[in-house]
Order: structure tokens, then C-alpha cells, then sequence
């Protein structure tokens, strides 16, 4: 008894269902057994083998096959399999009361029901007589020494009858031998070649071992190719393994000679065989042997032995035993390509399950992703189906099944809908149609699109388009206007102009309209600003014009009104109104005033062409612009810095302070006479950026965040933007945007360090510094001149120019 090779796998219940072709074309017994012995399931060789019908079989036990005299091995040899399988011999009982030996290979399976066995059983009666017949062999060889040893008392009396004698018992005892060892490796190798199901390695192993068993390192394996008519080489080893055996017609040589016959052909002398093949690898063979490989009556492949010693043969029992071999070889190569064709048609099926599963899958995900409801209604318009959307549903979708259209919906909403689905049952087009409910006193849109689904139903989807059809009006109303200003856009006021155009008694006027200053206020306040001016603009535009006038923005800060039929006088005063507009505005919101330039242009008579009455007004409105652009910097800067004022940002008390000391300062530090004017603006409008500034952090009394810091620190650029828009801050404008500047290069915006700060720059930090902590502030009392000078020294080398501080200083000292 020996345990199964560990190199054999577990094998699933599935795969042996899957294996059914398998089982049931092979020669040897197949039986499933459970773990309390009962047999499970058999194959046809089983029911051969036994003499029992499979049902019978299905309600025996091992027990039952066994021998009497070898059931107390039975648990013993089950508890092994199902530990790590068991190959061993044994005797088992046909129904007819006879006993034949076998060979068992058991392994433990797994069934949807629980742990089993599964047995392959191999009859080994042509084995067992083949041992039978060894072993009277062997016992001849006793007799026949027996014999000589009588032999040797006659060889007293005779020397050389007994000589003759001795020679003959050498011969036999060599054949003997031979025949024992070749019986031997036959069992071992046809054992070897029932457990090889790899194809190729079988092939290798067939060649291996023929060459083993006929003593030459020389064979090959050829296989059939029908459909190309040749013999095709598989494996070989030693001199076969040359290319002129690749490839072979079944017309040629030996190979064609056991092709056409079907038996074993041998050339005692190739070299002399009239059909030899030319090439000098065969110089080289003496004795060749050829044996077929077959199925059946048919010829699948051969094995090709070779033998290079001129006195070297095979005996005709050699032959023989080769000829077992092949048929053995051929029968594995057999079940080697059938679980070859299984395991691609498991493959296959696994590939074409899992297939269907990512495809059922795809469209179970693709459905559930529709978010609209859908529904299976019949021919006749009754739902008989649905899948709830994402979307809720006026009633729940259990309350449609077994209702009709007529009963859900408005007639004509039913009409129309029960003619799209005969129309799609008719002739297969999709259909698709829009309908309108009130749902709690509101409009709501529907879409409906119906296909096929069956002979006499179809597939409705129900879509809410409400949100789709409120954005295309959105869209045709953007398509004409303004998004900003909600005005017409240039687009239509051009279509208008057209239209104009082309009347004959028409008359017209047009006024032009430019934002001044916008860029600057964009700059310097931000875009938000800048779009909530020319919405303030658009406002007082539409206040001041009659309904049948057209006011378009067609520029980024310029407005255009159409006045058909206006006069002169009635554009003129229409300007008027706008600019007292204006005003009022202004006066109410001080901090960013608007200024308007206009120019308008009037035909009161047709014709009327349209391109040169809006050149003229645009002429007319440049004219004014020219005239206000100055003035219109100069008003904007100086709300600006009202601006900042009114946020107590420069006080008068702290202005005054910072120019004097700024002055002063400047004289210890020896400037030119020519900064000090620069210096003494820098001082007042360094912090003009702080108008773009959110009040919510400027006046928050707690810490800033980090978030708040970078719109903090903006105020640097911002007055920079500011300053360069107004001709008398530029000459400060660059010395605004790096006071903020540090000695270390901890500042900000540009992270300057050490001189590469302007001088006015760092003077500013130190003077300002110095006003800020001997002031009163609402948080804290002023601190002394001498704790602030102390604070400047602690800083200096960090924040502030130590040089400077030193001098500034000595300057309090003397203030």
C-alpha cells in the first residue's frame, strides 16, 4: 500500500461533472464514493467490470466489491485518501462471484453535499498474469538450476555435453532477465503514462521511456497531420533529433510503410533498404524500428527507434512487448487530448459565463443608472410593468399596473401617447413625444420615449424636463441679452439696427454710452465693483427711457440706445435725464461715483442708414470722453481716498504726524530737498489699497486668518493699481506697493530684502511703526516714546533697517 503522489491536486465536484465526457470514455472503473462508503456515482466501465446496472451499483458499498479476506483494510485505505490520497492493489468481486486483482488510485473530491472519494480502478489482470507468468519464470529458473546441478554431475561423465548444456542455461537466464526487467518497466511506465495529462510532457515521456526499454538513446514520436499528410515530429532524443525528421509525408520511408499497413516495420540494414531516406544522419543507422501508434484500426502516430551498432536488434518478444507499449502510449495520448479538449471547453464555458455575467451586469448597472421611471405598457395602453426612477412619481408605481393611459392622464395627453405606441408596434421607429402636467399649481414638463420591447408591448421612459425647458428659455434669453445687465446684447441691437434699415418711412435716433473709468475701478476695487457700476448704469438707463426705445450693452463698458421715431430734442432730453440720474446716484453713493460719456445722433427723416447715424454718435461720445477722462481719474481717486477716510484709515492727526515726522526724518537721513514732497504723499496715500479691503477684515477685532492675511496683503497691489491711475500719486505708486516690505525679507508682496527695498520704504515702516505705538487705539493705551524706540531697537535687523533706526532715534531725541 502506498499513499497517491503528492503532486496530484484536489479535484472540485465541478470539475468532475465538467469531466463527464471524460469519465465516461474511459477504459478504466470510475467510482464516487462518500465518506461512509456508500458508492455515489459509476461510469460504463464499472457496469462492464462488475456485471451490476448503474442503479444497482449507486445502492452498493465498497464493502460489497471488496474480497472477503481484504475488507478489514477498507477504513484504514479511506482514511488515508482523504487525507492525502492513496494508490494500492487489491481484489474485487464481479457479480458473478468472481474475483479479479486491481490497482486503486483514490483521492478525497469536493461535492456541493460534503467531502467524498473519488477511485479510479484499473483492472491488472493482463498484469497480474504477467507476474504470474514472472514468477514461473522464476520457479523454471529453480528447476533449471536443479537441473544443473545434475547436469554437473553428469558433466563429470561428460565435459562437453555439460559445457552445451551450460551454455544454453546462460542464454536462457539472460532472456529470463531481460524479460524481467522489460516486464517491469513496462508496468512502471505504463503507471507513469496514465498519470500524465500535460501533453507535451507525455510525449517526452513516451519517447524517454521506449528508448529505455529498447537500449538505444536514439527515437522519436511522430504524429499524424491528415489534413497537411505528414507525419509530424513531437519529441526525440539523441541523432533523431535532427531536422530531417521534422516533418515526413505518410508516403515516405518506414514512417509511410506503417501508415499504409498499420503494423510494425523494421530494417535489419538501412543503409542497403531500397527506400531509404537520403541524408546523412541515416548513414549513421543500422537497425531501424518503427511502431505504430494506434486508434482503433487507425494510424495516429508512430515511434521510431534507432540503433547505430551493426550487430544490435531486437528480439522478436521485445518487438512485442514494444508494440503493448505503443498501444498504451496511444490510449494515454488519447485521454491526455481529451482533458486537454475538456479543460478548453471548461476554459471556454468559464470565459463564456463570466462573459454573460460582466454583460448582464453592464446592462443591470446601465438600467439602474437611467434615473428616469419606466414602464411595459400593452398595445392596448395599459401598464403592466415598471421600474421606479430616482425621480418621485406622482402616485407610487404600484398604482399604474392594470390601468390605462385614459385612466392617468388627460385625454389629449392619452390620445397622443396611445398613438405613439401603436406607431412604434406598427413599424418599429422609436417614438417620442412632450406633454405638460400642473403638479401643485405649477407647470411641469414631461418627455416620453417608447420602443419596442416585445410583440404587442412597448417601453415607455418618463423624463421631467421641467429644469431642460427652463434653461432653454434661460438660454433664448441669454441668446438676446445681457447675462450681467439683463439689457439686449449687441447681437440683437444690430438686428434691430437692420430692421431700421429696411423701413422706408422710418426714423431713428441712437445713443452712445461709455462707462468711464471702468478699467480703473476693475483695477483697483475688483471686478465685483465694476460689474455692480455697470448694472447701476444699465438701471438708470431703462429709468430714463420709454418702453418702445431698446437699450444694449455692445461693449464691455459701453451702452447703446435705439429711439425709433425720437426727434432731436426728445434724444437730447433724454441725455438730460440720465445725466440728473447721474447725480442723484452720485450723491447718494459717494464712495465709487459713475461718470457717463454720451454722444447721440438723430434722422428724423427716412431714409435712414443706421452704420453712419451710430458712427456719429460714437464720434460724439469720444468728444466727451476726452474732456472727462482727467477730471473722471481725478473724482475716482479722490473717493477713494474719502473712502478712506470715512473708514479711519488716514485721519488727520495721523496724516499730519507721519508727513512731519517722515520730514523730519528725511533731513537726518540727508535726502534731496526734491523726495520730500514724494515722501510727505507716500505718507498720506501709502494705505489707499485698504479701500478695496472687505470690512469684515479690516475691523475685525480678533486675529486674522490665514485665508483673510492673503486678502490683507492685496491692499499693497491694490494701491499700486490705484496710484499708477492717478497722474499725481504715480511718482509714489512704486514705493506703495513695497512698504510693506521687511529688512529680512519676511514682507510681502515681493519679499524684498535688505536695500534692495527703496530707502522712502523703509523710512515709512520705522515712521510708521513709531506713530502706531505711541497712539491711543480703541484695544490699548499709547505707549511711551521710549518703550516705542526700545520695541523699533528689538526689531531692527528683522523688520526695520538697523542704520535707519539708529537715526531715527537720535531724531526723537531732538523732536
Amino acid at each position: 500500500m502506498v499513499s497517491a503522489d503528492d503532486g496530484v491536486n484536489m479535484l472540485d465536484y465541478k470539475d468532475v461533472v465538467l469531466y463527464k465526457n471524460l469519465v465516461e470514455q474511459a477504459r478504466d472503473i470510475i467510482l464516487l464514493i462518500s465518506t461512509d462508503g456508500k458508492i455515489v456515482e459509476a461510469n460504463q466501465a464499472a457496469v462492464n467490470a462488475y456485471g451490476y446496472s448503474l442503479n444497482e451499483l449507486r445502492g452498493m458499498c465498497i464493502y460489497d466489491l471488496r474480497s472477503p479476506d481484504t475488507l478489514s483494510q477498507v477504513d484504514d485505505q479511506i482514511r488515508m485518501a482523504q487525507q492525502k490520497g492513496i494508490l494500492f492493489r487489491t481484489f474485487h468481486v464481479r457479480r458473478n462471484g468472481e474475483q479479479f486483482p486491481v490497482e486503486v488510485n483514490s483521492q478525497q473530491v469536493q461535492l456541493p453535499e460534503g467531502e467524498a472519494l473519488l477511485s479510479i480502478v484499473r483492472d491488472i489482470t493482463e498484469a497480474a498474469a504477467l507476474e504470474t507468468l514472472l514468477r514461473k519464470s522464476e520457479e523454471k529458473y529453480s528447476v533449471l538450476n536443479e537441473e544443473l546441478t545434475a547436469a554437473y554431475e553428469e558433466l563429470l561423465a561428460s565435459e562437453e555435453e555439460l559445457r552445451q548444456q551450460f551454455d544454453e542455461l546462460l542464454a536462457r537466464e539472460e532472456i529470463i532477465s531481460r524479460q524481467n526487467v522489460i516486464l517491469t518497466s513496462l508496468h512502471d511506465t505504463a503507471v507513469g503514462l496514465m498519470h500524465k495529462i500535460e501533453l507535451d510532457d507525455l510525449l517526452a515521456m513516451i519517447v524517454s521511456s521506449a528508448t529505455q526499454l529498447a537500449g538505444t538513446p536514439n527515437g522519436f514520436l511522430s504524429l499524424v497531420d491528415e489534413a497537411a499528410g505528414v507525419f509530424e515530429r513531437k519529441a526525440a532524443v539523441g541523432t533523431c533529433t535532427q531536422d530531417i525528421t521534422k516533418r515526413i509525408k505518410v508516403t515516405e520511408g518506414l514512417l509511410g510503410r506503417v501508415y499504409r499497413t498499420g503494423k510494425i516495420a523494421i530494417v535489419n540494414d538501412y543503409n542497403t533498404w531500397e527506400h531509404r531516406l537520403r541524408h546523412p544522419f541515416f548513414d549513421e543507422v543500422h537497425y531501424f524500428v518503427i511502431i505504430p501508434l494506434r486508434r482503433g484500426s487507425k494510424v495516429i502516430g508512430a515511434l521510431g527507434l534507432a540503433f547505430a551498432e551493426q550487430d544490435k536488434g531486437l528480439a522478436e518478444y521485445e518487438v512485442a512487448l514494444l508494440q503493448r507499449f505503443s498501444d498504451l502510449a496511444a490510449i494515454a495520448l488519447d485521454n491526455a487530448t481529451l482533458v486537454r479538449s475538456c479543460k478548453n471547453e471548461l476554459q471556454e464555458r468559464r470565459q463564456a459565463e463570466e462573459a454573460l455575467k460582466i454583460s448582464q451586469s453592464s446592462n443591470q448597472a446601465l438600467i439602474n443608472a437611467i434615473p428616469d421611471p419606466m414602464f411595459i405598457i400593452k398595445h392596448d395602453g395599459t401598464f403592466v410593468d415598471y421600474k421606479a426612477g430616482k425621480e418621485q412619481l406622482l402616485m407610487p408605481p404600484d398604482c399604474f399596473l392594470g390601468r390605462t393611459v385614459f385612466e392617468l392622464f388627460p385625454a389629449e395627453t392619452a390620445a397622443k401617447m396611445l398613438q405613439s405606441i401603436e406607431l412604434v408596434l406598427a413599424n418599429g421607429d422609436i417614438q417620442n413625444f412632450e406633454y405638460q402636467l400642473t403638479v401643485h399649481g405649477k407647470v411641469e414638463h414631461y418627455e416620453v420615449r417608447i420602443i419596442v420591447s416585445g410583440e404587442d408591448e412597448v417601453l415607455a421612459i418618463n423624463r421631467n424636463i421641467t429644469d431642460r425647458k427652463r434653461m432653454e428659455e434661460r438660454l433664448e434669453f441669454l441668446s438676446l441679452h445681457d447675462a450681467l445687465t439683463k439689457v439686449y446684447n449687441r447681437a440683437f441691437f444690430e438686428d434691430q439696427m437692420k430692421r431700421i434699415q429696411r423701413l422706408e418711412d422710418g426714423s431713428a435716433g441712437i445713443i452712445i454710452c461709455d462707462v468711464d473709468g471702468l478699467k480703473m475701478v476693475n483695477d483697483t476695487l475688483g471686478h465685483m465693483m465694476g460689474d455692480q457700476i455697470l448694472q447701476a448704469v444699465a438701471g438708470i438707463l431703462a429709468s430714463c427711457c420709454s418702453s418702445n426705445d431698446l437699450i444694449a450693452r455692445i461693449g464691455g463698458d459701453e451702452f447703446a440706445i435705439l429711439l425709433p421715431g425720437n426727434s432731436v430734442k426728445q434724444i437730447a432730453s433724454c441725455c438730460q435725464r440720465v445725466r440728473e440720474k447721474i447725480d442723484s446716484y452720485n450723491a447718494q453713493n459717494p464712495t465709487v461715483p459713475i461718470s457717463l460719456s454720451m454722444g447721440f445722433s438723430a434722422c428724423p427723416e427716412p431714409p435712414v442708414d443706421m452704420d453712419a447715424l451710430l458712427k456719429q454718435a460714437d464720434d460724439s461720445m469720444n468728444r466727451e470722453k476726452l474732456h472727462r477722462q482727467k477730471s473722471t481719474r481725478s473724482a475716482i481717486v479722490k473717493a477713494l481716498v474719502k473712502a478712506l477716510e470715512a473708514r479711519d484709515y488716514i485721519t488727520e492727526g495721523h496724516g499730519d504726524r507721519l508727513q512731519d515726522l517722515i520730514e523730519a526724518f528725511a533731513d537726518i537721513v540727508e535726502l534731496p530737498e526734491t523726495s520730500i514732497a514724494d515722501l510727505r504723499l507716500l505718507a498720506r496715500f501709502h494705505d489707499i489699497g485698504k479701500v478695496g479691503i472687505p470690512d469684515s477684515i479690516l475691523f475685525k477685532p480678533s486675529r486674522l486668518t490665514e485665508e483673510e492675511w492673503v486678502v490683507m496683503r492685496q491692499h499693497c497691489e491694490i494701491g499700486y493699481r490705484i496710484a499708477v491711475s492717478a497722474p499725481d500719486l504715480v511718482p509714489i505708486a512704486d514705493w506703495i506697493l513695497k512698504h510693506q516690505e521687511w529688512w529680512n525679507g519676511q514682507g510681502y508682496p515681493l519679499g524684498l530684502k535688505g536695500e534692495a527695498i527703496p530707502i522712502e520704504c523703509r523710512m515709512l515702516s520705522i515712521v510708521d511703526a513709531f506713530d502706531a505705538m505711541t497712539s491711543d487705539r480703541p484695544y490699548r493705551q499709547a505707549m511711551s516714546k521710549e518703550d516705542a524706540i526700545a520695541e523699533l531697537y528689538r526689531c531692527a535687523g528683522r523688520q526695520f533697517d538697523p542704520n535707519l533706526v539708529d537715526k531715527f532715534g537720535i531724531l526723537v531725541q531732538t523732536f
